[in-house]
Protein backbone atom coordinates (compact mmCIF):
# COMPACT_ATOMS: atom_id res chain seq x y z
CA UNK A 1 0.00 0.00 0.00
CA UNK A 2 1.27 3.20 -0.93
CA UNK A 3 0.71 6.40 1.49
CA UNK A 4 1.12 9.95 1.34
CA UNK A 5 2.19 9.64 4.95
CA UNK A 6 3.32 7.27 7.62
CA UNK A 7 3.69 8.02 11.04
CA UNK A 8 5.64 4.90 12.60
CA UNK A 9 6.48 3.41 16.11
CA UNK A 10 4.35 6.23 18.19
CA UNK A 11 1.90 5.25 20.90
CA UNK A 12 -1.76 5.78 20.53
CA UNK A 13 -3.68 6.65 23.67
CA UNK A 14 -6.62 3.84 23.57
CA UNK A 15 -9.34 6.41 25.11
CA UNK A 16 -12.17 3.60 25.63
CA UNK A 17 -9.71 0.41 26.82
CA UNK A 18 -7.24 3.09 28.63
CA UNK A 19 -4.09 1.33 27.64
CA UNK A 20 -1.23 2.69 25.91
CA UNK A 21 -0.72 1.24 21.93
CA UNK A 22 1.63 1.19 19.68
CA UNK A 23 0.64 1.67 16.36
CA UNK A 24 1.30 2.88 13.29
CA UNK A 25 -0.54 5.82 11.64
CA UNK A 26 -0.98 6.39 7.98
CA UNK A 27 -2.71 9.07 5.39
CA UNK A 28 -3.95 9.58 2.15
CA UNK A 29 -5.02 12.76 1.00
CA UNK A 30 -6.70 14.54 4.35
CA UNK A 31 -7.68 11.68 5.59
CA UNK A 32 -6.46 8.34 7.93
CA UNK A 33 -6.24 5.38 6.51
CA UNK A 34 -7.11 1.91 8.11
CA UNK A 35 -3.46 -0.04 8.37
CA UNK A 36 -5.11 -3.31 9.53
CA UNK A 37 -4.60 -6.63 8.01
CA UNK A 38 -1.71 -4.81 5.77
CA UNK A 39 1.52 -5.87 6.58
CA UNK A 40 3.72 -3.70 3.92
CA UNK A 41 3.31 -0.29 2.97
CA UNK A 42 5.72 2.63 1.71
CA UNK A 43 5.19 6.50 2.21
CA UNK A 44 6.40 9.44 0.92
CA UNK A 45 7.28 11.03 3.88
CA UNK A 46 7.59 8.77 7.03
CA UNK A 47 8.02 10.37 10.63
CA UNK A 48 9.31 7.92 13.25
CA UNK A 49 7.52 9.19 16.48
CA UNK A 50 9.66 6.41 18.83
CA UNK A 51 9.14 7.88 22.53
CA UNK A 52 6.04 9.71 21.53
CA UNK A 53 2.22 9.97 21.75
CA UNK A 54 0.55 10.40 18.52
CA UNK A 55 -2.94 11.94 19.23
CA UNK A 56 -5.34 13.44 17.40
CA UNK A 57 -5.26 17.24 16.49
CA UNK A 58 -5.86 19.02 19.36
CA UNK A 59 -9.16 20.76 19.96
CA UNK A 60 -8.93 24.06 22.22
CA UNK A 61 -12.96 24.63 22.84
CA UNK A 62 -12.74 28.34 24.31
CA UNK A 63 -10.79 30.99 22.13
CA UNK A 64 -10.98 34.37 20.80
CA UNK A 65 -9.97 34.10 17.32
CA UNK A 66 -11.88 37.12 15.77
CA UNK A 67 -7.85 38.79 14.99
CA UNK A 68 -8.53 42.14 13.55
CA UNK A 69 -11.81 42.41 14.70
CA UNK A 70 -11.25 42.36 18.41
CA UNK A 71 -8.11 43.96 20.21
CA UNK A 72 -7.80 40.74 22.84
CA UNK A 73 -7.74 38.12 19.87
CA UNK A 74 -5.14 36.23 18.95
CA UNK A 75 -4.46 34.80 14.91
CA UNK A 76 -4.85 31.32 15.21
CA UNK A 77 -2.97 29.91 12.56
CA UNK A 78 -0.16 31.52 14.37
CA UNK A 79 -0.75 30.57 18.10
CA UNK A 80 -2.40 27.14 17.63
CA UNK A 81 -0.27 24.95 14.85
CA UNK A 82 3.12 25.16 16.35
CA UNK A 83 0.77 23.90 19.85
CA UNK A 84 -0.77 20.93 18.37
CA UNK A 85 -4.31 22.87 17.96
CA UNK A 86 -5.81 22.26 14.15
CA UNK A 87 -9.16 22.97 15.69
CA UNK A 88 -10.90 25.75 17.99
CA UNK A 89 -14.12 27.06 18.92
CA UNK A 90 -14.33 30.91 19.51
CA UNK A 91 -16.60 31.88 22.50
CA UNK A 92 -18.36 34.72 21.43
CA UNK A 93 -15.71 36.86 20.44
CA UNK A 94 -18.90 38.36 17.41
CA UNK A 95 -22.04 39.09 17.80
CA UNK A 96 -25.11 39.83 15.33
CA UNK A 97 -23.69 42.58 13.84
CA UNK A 98 -20.24 41.31 13.38
CA UNK A 99 -20.10 37.70 12.74
CA UNK A 100 -20.34 37.95 9.01
CA UNK A 101 -17.33 40.41 8.92
CA UNK A 102 -15.45 37.29 11.26
CA UNK A 103 -16.88 34.30 9.47
CA UNK A 104 -15.34 36.07 6.18
CA UNK A 105 -11.95 37.58 7.54
CA UNK A 106 -11.07 34.66 10.10
CA UNK A 107 -13.32 31.64 9.65
CA UNK A 108 -13.13 31.13 6.16
CA UNK A 109 -9.62 31.85 5.05
CA UNK A 110 -8.14 30.29 8.15
CA UNK A 111 -6.28 26.55 8.12
CA UNK A 112 -7.26 25.84 11.40
CA UNK A 113 -11.08 24.32 11.96
CA UNK A 114 -13.34 27.18 13.59
CA UNK A 115 -16.26 27.18 14.83
CA UNK A 116 -18.40 29.54 17.02
CA UNK A 117 -20.39 30.59 19.89
CA UNK A 118 -22.59 33.51 18.76
CA UNK A 119 -22.68 36.88 21.48
CA UNK A 120 -26.06 38.16 22.71
CA UNK A 121 -24.41 41.76 23.01
CA UNK A 122 -24.51 42.94 19.09
CA UNK A 123 -20.79 43.84 18.72
CA UNK A 124 -19.67 40.60 20.72
CA UNK A 125 -16.14 41.95 22.48
CA UNK A 126 -15.07 43.78 20.41
CA UNK A 127 -15.05 46.99 23.11
CA UNK A 128 -12.38 45.25 24.94
CA UNK A 129 -8.92 45.95 25.58
CA UNK A 130 -6.84 48.47 24.24
CA UNK A 131 -6.64 51.73 26.32
CA UNK A 132 -10.04 52.74 25.71
CA UNK A 133 -11.69 49.58 25.86
CA UNK A 134 -14.88 49.04 28.02
CA UNK A 135 -16.94 46.30 29.31
CA UNK A 136 -19.78 45.17 26.73
CA UNK A 137 -23.52 46.03 27.52
CA UNK A 138 -25.61 42.87 28.75
CA UNK A 139 -29.13 44.73 29.35
CA UNK A 140 -31.39 42.32 27.08
CA UNK A 141 -33.72 45.07 26.01
CA UNK A 142 -30.72 45.32 23.24
CA UNK A 143 -30.57 41.67 22.27
CA UNK A 144 -31.70 41.73 18.51
CA UNK A 145 -33.67 38.09 18.75
CA UNK A 146 -34.53 38.43 14.83
CA UNK A 147 -30.92 38.78 13.62
CA UNK A 148 -29.62 36.19 16.00
CA UNK A 149 -32.15 33.71 14.51
CA UNK A 150 -31.36 33.99 11.35
CA UNK A 151 -27.65 34.00 11.69
CA UNK A 152 -28.30 30.51 13.22
CA UNK A 153 -30.32 29.18 10.64
CA UNK A 154 -27.84 30.75 7.87
CA UNK A 155 -24.75 29.06 10.12
CA UNK A 156 -26.08 25.85 11.35
CA UNK A 157 -22.62 24.09 11.08
CA UNK A 158 -20.64 27.40 12.44
CA UNK A 159 -22.61 28.23 15.07
CA UNK A 160 -22.76 26.09 18.17
CA UNK A 161 -25.09 28.18 20.44
CA UNK A 162 -25.43 31.80 22.20
CA UNK A 163 -22.54 33.19 24.70
CA UNK A 164 -22.99 35.56 27.62
CA UNK A 165 -20.62 36.67 29.98
CA UNK A 166 -22.35 37.20 33.12
CA UNK A 167 -20.06 38.42 36.02
CA UNK A 168 -21.32 40.86 38.45
CA UNK A 169 -19.16 43.44 36.92
CA UNK A 170 -21.64 43.92 34.25
CA UNK A 171 -23.98 44.73 36.25
CA UNK A 172 -22.77 47.89 38.12
CA UNK A 173 -25.44 51.24 37.27
CA UNK A 174 -27.47 48.92 35.10
CA UNK A 175 -30.61 48.49 36.81
CA UNK A 176 -31.53 45.97 34.01
CA UNK A 177 -35.71 45.11 34.10
CA UNK A 178 -34.80 41.88 32.91
CA UNK A 179 -32.31 39.37 33.77
CA UNK A 180 -29.46 38.97 31.14
CA UNK A 181 -29.64 34.91 31.98
CA UNK A 182 -32.83 34.44 31.88
CA UNK A 183 -33.64 35.90 29.01
CA UNK A 184 -30.68 34.50 26.96
CA UNK A 185 -32.32 31.15 28.19
CA UNK A 186 -35.28 32.03 26.45
CA UNK A 187 -33.85 32.72 23.62
CA UNK A 188 -31.69 29.32 23.14
CA UNK A 189 -35.24 27.37 24.12
CA UNK A 190 -37.31 29.24 21.78
CA UNK A 191 -34.28 28.80 19.04
CA UNK A 192 -33.51 25.37 19.85
CA UNK A 193 -29.69 26.30 20.42
CA UNK A 194 -27.29 25.41 23.35
CA UNK A 195 -25.23 28.39 25.02
CA UNK A 196 -22.32 28.89 26.75
CA UNK A 197 -21.99 30.87 30.12
CA UNK A 198 -19.47 32.80 31.81
CA UNK A 199 -19.70 32.47 35.49
CA UNK A 200 -16.22 34.31 36.64
CA UNK A 201 -18.26 36.21 39.29
CA UNK A 202 -21.55 35.12 38.69
CA UNK A 203 -24.49 37.55 39.03
CA UNK A 204 -26.43 34.30 40.82
CA UNK A 205 -25.05 31.63 43.11
CA UNK A 206 -24.17 28.33 40.85
CA UNK A 207 -27.13 26.15 42.02
CA UNK A 208 -29.40 28.74 40.46
CA UNK A 209 -27.66 29.09 37.38
CA UNK A 210 -27.14 25.40 37.07
CA UNK A 211 -30.76 24.56 37.12
CA UNK A 212 -31.26 26.31 33.84
CA UNK A 213 -28.85 24.32 31.92
CA UNK A 214 -29.43 21.59 29.66
CA UNK A 215 -27.70 18.75 28.07
CA UNK A 216 -24.35 20.45 26.01
CA UNK A 217 -24.75 23.61 27.40
CA UNK A 218 -21.62 25.14 28.45
CA UNK A 219 -20.04 26.29 32.06
CA UNK A 220 -17.30 28.28 31.28
CA UNK A 221 -14.90 28.59 33.74
CA UNK A 222 -16.16 26.50 36.06
CA UNK A 223 -12.99 26.60 38.81
CA UNK A 224 -12.55 30.25 38.77
CA UNK A 225 -12.49 31.40 42.65
CA UNK A 226 -13.99 35.18 42.64
CA UNK A 227 -17.40 35.23 44.37
CA UNK A 228 -19.29 32.43 43.75
CA UNK A 229 -17.70 29.51 42.41
CA UNK A 230 -18.77 25.65 42.44
CA UNK A 231 -17.84 25.27 46.03
CA UNK A 232 -20.18 25.20 48.67
CA UNK A 233 -19.37 27.26 52.16
CA UNK A 234 -18.17 23.54 53.15
CA UNK A 235 -15.76 23.30 50.39
CA UNK A 236 -17.85 20.53 48.63
CA UNK A 237 -18.67 20.56 45.17
CA UNK A 238 -22.76 21.87 44.95
CA UNK A 239 -24.95 18.55 44.95
CA UNK A 240 -26.67 19.71 42.16
CA UNK A 241 -23.53 20.62 39.96
CA UNK A 242 -22.72 17.01 40.25
CA UNK A 243 -25.99 16.28 39.15
CA UNK A 244 -25.82 18.30 36.16
CA UNK A 245 -22.50 16.78 34.98
CA UNK A 246 -24.28 13.88 34.94
CA UNK A 247 -27.25 14.98 32.73
CA UNK A 248 -24.74 15.92 30.29
CA UNK A 249 -24.14 19.38 31.39
CA UNK A 250 -20.89 20.60 30.06
CA UNK A 251 -18.15 21.83 32.65
CA UNK A 252 -14.96 23.74 30.83
CA UNK A 253 -11.92 25.11 32.33
CA UNK A 254 -11.41 27.58 30.70
CA UNK A 255 -8.82 28.49 32.00
CA UNK A 256 -8.07 32.19 31.36
CA UNK A 257 -5.90 34.32 33.62
CA UNK A 258 -8.66 35.00 35.65
CA UNK A 259 -10.35 32.37 35.49
CA UNK A 260 -8.57 29.66 37.43
CA UNK A 261 -8.11 29.09 41.16
CA UNK A 262 -5.95 26.04 42.35
CA UNK A 263 -7.79 25.77 45.73
CA UNK A 264 -11.10 25.52 43.57
CA UNK A 265 -9.83 22.99 41.29
CA UNK A 266 -8.18 21.01 43.18
CA UNK A 267 -10.88 20.71 45.89
CA UNK A 268 -13.36 20.03 43.51
CA UNK A 269 -10.74 17.25 41.74
CA UNK A 270 -10.36 15.30 44.79
CA UNK A 271 -13.65 14.69 45.36
CA UNK A 272 -14.32 13.54 41.42
CA UNK A 273 -15.42 16.68 39.50
CA UNK A 274 -13.46 16.56 36.66
CA UNK A 275 -13.81 19.37 33.78
CA UNK A 276 -15.67 17.70 30.34
CA UNK A 277 -13.83 19.86 28.36
CA UNK A 278 -10.19 21.88 29.17
CA UNK A 279 -9.45 24.61 26.96
CA UNK A 280 -7.47 28.02 27.41
CA UNK A 281 -9.87 31.43 26.97
CA UNK A 282 -6.83 31.92 24.73
CA UNK A 283 -6.47 35.81 24.20
CA UNK A 284 -3.49 38.16 23.44
CA UNK A 285 -2.79 38.36 26.63
CA UNK A 286 -2.03 35.28 27.60
CA UNK A 287 -1.03 33.48 24.46
CA UNK A 288 2.63 32.24 24.80
CA UNK A 289 3.07 34.81 27.33
CA UNK A 290 1.94 33.63 31.11
CA UNK A 291 2.62 30.49 32.86
CA UNK A 292 -1.17 30.41 33.70
CA UNK A 293 -2.05 29.73 29.61
CA UNK A 294 0.60 29.89 27.82
CA UNK A 295 -0.74 27.46 25.39
CA UNK A 296 -3.37 24.47 25.26
CA UNK A 297 -0.52 21.70 25.95
CA UNK A 298 0.52 23.82 29.33
CA UNK A 299 -3.05 23.67 30.04
CA UNK A 300 -2.88 20.30 29.50
CA UNK A 301 0.42 19.27 32.10
CA UNK A 302 -0.82 21.58 35.00
CA UNK A 303 -4.12 18.93 34.76
CA UNK A 304 -1.50 16.54 34.41
CA UNK A 305 0.40 17.80 37.16
CA UNK A 306 -2.23 18.01 39.66
CA UNK A 307 -3.41 14.50 39.10
CA UNK A 308 -6.15 14.14 36.66
CA UNK A 309 -5.58 11.03 34.40
CA UNK A 310 -4.16 11.58 31.31
CA UNK A 311 -6.90 9.12 29.38
CA UNK A 312 -9.37 11.95 30.97
CA UNK A 313 -7.18 14.96 29.62
CA UNK A 314 -7.11 13.65 26.20
CA UNK A 315 -10.42 12.90 26.02
CA UNK A 316 -11.02 16.74 27.41
CA UNK A 317 -9.23 17.98 24.00
CA UNK A 318 -10.62 15.15 21.63
CA UNK A 319 -13.64 13.26 21.62
CA UNK A 320 -15.22 15.12 23.98
CA UNK A 321 -15.18 18.97 22.13
CA UNK A 322 -15.20 17.03 18.61
CA UNK A 323 -18.89 16.05 19.54
CA UNK A 324 -19.95 19.51 21.00
CA UNK A 325 -18.32 21.09 17.17
CA UNK A 326 -20.93 18.10 15.86
CA UNK A 327 -17.59 16.91 14.07
CA UNK A 328 -17.75 13.25 16.30
CA UNK A 329 -15.97 10.84 13.52
CA UNK A 330 -14.63 13.48 12.04
CA UNK A 331 -12.21 15.54 14.13
CA UNK A 332 -10.76 14.45 17.82
CA UNK A 333 -9.91 10.76 16.76
CA UNK A 334 -7.60 8.51 14.88
CA UNK A 335 -10.09 6.21 13.06
CA UNK A 336 -9.85 5.52 9.74
CA UNK A 337 -12.24 7.98 7.61
CA UNK A 338 -11.08 10.68 9.89
CA UNK A 339 -9.40 14.02 8.73
CA UNK A 340 -5.94 13.79 9.26
CA UNK A 341 -5.08 15.91 12.14
CA UNK A 342 -2.51 14.86 14.10
CA UNK A 343 -0.38 16.22 17.06
CA UNK A 344 2.66 13.89 18.33
CA UNK A 345 4.04 15.33 21.56
CA UNK A 346 6.05 13.98 24.38
CA UNK A 347 6.20 13.96 28.03
CA UNK A 348 9.04 15.99 29.34
CA UNK A 349 10.76 15.68 32.22
CA UNK A 350 11.48 19.24 33.54
CA UNK A 351 10.40 21.45 36.39
CA UNK A 352 8.11 24.18 35.92
CA UNK A 353 6.05 26.37 38.04
CA UNK A 354 2.35 26.75 37.17
CA UNK A 355 0.63 30.05 38.96
CA UNK A 356 -3.15 31.07 39.53
CA UNK A 357 -5.42 34.71 39.34
CA UNK A 358 -4.73 34.67 43.08
CA UNK A 359 -0.80 34.21 43.23
CA UNK A 360 -1.23 30.50 44.46
CA UNK A 361 1.91 28.12 42.61
CA UNK A 362 1.83 24.52 41.79
CA UNK A 363 5.45 23.49 40.99
CA UNK A 364 5.39 20.36 38.49
CA UNK A 365 8.21 18.40 37.34
CA UNK A 366 6.65 17.25 33.60
CA UNK A 367 5.44 18.95 30.61
CA UNK A 368 3.63 17.89 27.59
CA UNK A 369 5.72 19.09 24.70
CA UNK A 370 4.55 19.60 21.03
CA UNK A 371 6.62 17.83 18.40
CA UNK A 372 4.74 17.89 15.21
CA UNK A 373 1.08 18.74 13.59
CA UNK A 374 -0.62 17.93 10.91
CA UNK A 375 -3.65 19.08 9.88
CA UNK A 376 -5.88 18.16 7.12
CA UNK A 377 -2.79 15.60 5.72
CA UNK A 378 -0.03 18.41 5.71
CA UNK A 379 2.71 18.74 8.08
CA UNK A 380 2.39 22.12 9.37
CA UNK A 381 4.82 22.56 12.27
CA UNK A 382 7.69 19.64 12.88
CA UNK A 383 10.59 19.59 14.94
CA UNK A 384 13.77 18.65 13.24
CA UNK A 385 14.38 16.25 16.35
CA UNK A 386 11.06 14.43 15.13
Amino acid sequence: MKLDLLIKNGTILDLQQRQYIRQDIGVNGNKIVDLSGIENYESDTTIDAEGAWVLPGLIDFHTHVFHGGLAIAVDPNIICLPNGVTSVVDAGSSGCTTFNLFKSSVVEPSRVRIKSYLNVVSVGLSTLGGPTGYLENIDPAHYNQAKIAQLLAENPDQILGLKLRYSEELFHDHPFKQDPFMTMVDMAQQLNTNFCVHVTDSHLPAPQLIEHFRESDIFAHCYQGKGNTILDEQGNVYPELVKAQQRGVIFDCSNGVAHFHFKVAQTAMEQGFYPDVISTDMTLKNSLRTTQVYSLLMVMSKYLNMGMPIFDIIKAVTETPARLMKMDGQIGTLKPGAFADIAIVKLVDQPFTFDDSQGNYLKANQIIENCATILDGQIVYRRPSL
